[in-house]
């Protein structure tokens, strides 16, 4: 494994001199952590084809400590319907879990919080739709949690820009929460990764950079373009936004309560849609 630093997006060039933060809990030598992949979904459907049969394949034979969450805002029924038919034993198995909910128009920001808001694990990675983990990615990330004793900050960046590769973080859900997830005030897209890692350093979580290249690849295509502004534009009002939180340092976005809590389905184990109710 290999760490770099850089300041590429106003990522500051250090991730910080410490002390940085404790872990939230206290793992065990014998104790078994539980991941969730945090995957989001809208029209991205021929991405999401290639990628999740993939990684359920790649990361199988660590099903008991892995969790792939799907949530989708697909205003139609196909991928439902595709879940249901393809990976019935994933789903009853809870390997696999499944969440619709309607969203107007897109936001980055609330839909990744809303699949980490359902999500189940005490580590939490964000993994894009078209990324995939690599042979037994869940494994490597859940190996850099055992060895650091501080509040870590996973950072699968590739560093080839806009490779797709560039949202891969993997917080524990403590500290998801203590940050409020992703700022929902930003824009529809643009720099919202960034400004969760930077809060996060700021606040004292220590990020540890690994460019693995068998655990981030992603598909390439298009990159998203807003319809009513470029994605520049868009990005320079969300990093201006960022900037002045965290100068009045206003760490944790959301007011805490972050992604959507009403209106969301799940599939059950016996591939039947019922409202999601967080326990």
């Amino acid at each position: 494994m290999r760490t770099f630093l850089h300041h590429w997006f106003g990522i500051p060039t250090r991730p910080g001199k410490g002390p940085f933060l404790k872990a939230p809990i206290e793992i065990a030598a014998d104790q078994s952590l539980k991941l969730s992949f945090c995957i989001t979904h809208k029209n991205r459907f021929e991405h999401l084809q290639k990628t999740l049969f993939q990684n359920l394949k790649d990361n199988e034979e660590d099903r008991i400590d892995i969790e792939f969450i799907l949530m989708d805002f697909d205003e139609s029924d196909e991928v439902m319907h595709w879940i249901k038919e393809i990976f019935p034993q994933e789903i009853g198995q809870g390997y696999l879990k499944y969440f619709r909910a309607k969203m107007q128009g897109w936001s980055a920001p609330l839909a990744k919080n809303t699949a980490h808001y359902v999500a189940g694990g005490i580590i939490l990675t964000n993994l894009d739709c078209d990324n995939f983990t690599g042979r037994e990615g869940g494994r490597f990330v859940l190996e850099q949690y055992y060895k650091e004793d501080s509040n870590l900050m996973l950072w699968q960046f590739s560093r080839v820009r806009r490779d797709g590769s560039y949202g891969r973080m993997s917080f524990y859900q403590q500290a998801f929460e203590d940050l409020g997830g992703y700022d929902e005030g930003l824009m529809e897209m643009g720099f919202q990764d960034n400004d969760l890692m930077l809060r996060a350093l700021k606040m004292g979580v220590k990020r540890i950079e690994c460019n693995d290249k068998p655990y981030n690849k992603a598909i390439k295509h298009e990159k998203y373009k807003p319809a009513d502004m470029s994605f520049r534009r868009m990005e320079r009002w969300n990093k201006a936004r960022s900037k002045k939180n965290i100068k009045q340092q206003k760490l944790s976005a959301n007011n805490g309560s972050y992604g959507l809590r009403e209106g969301i389905l799940f599939m059950n184990k016996e591939g039947v849609m019922e409202p999601f109710e967080k326990s």
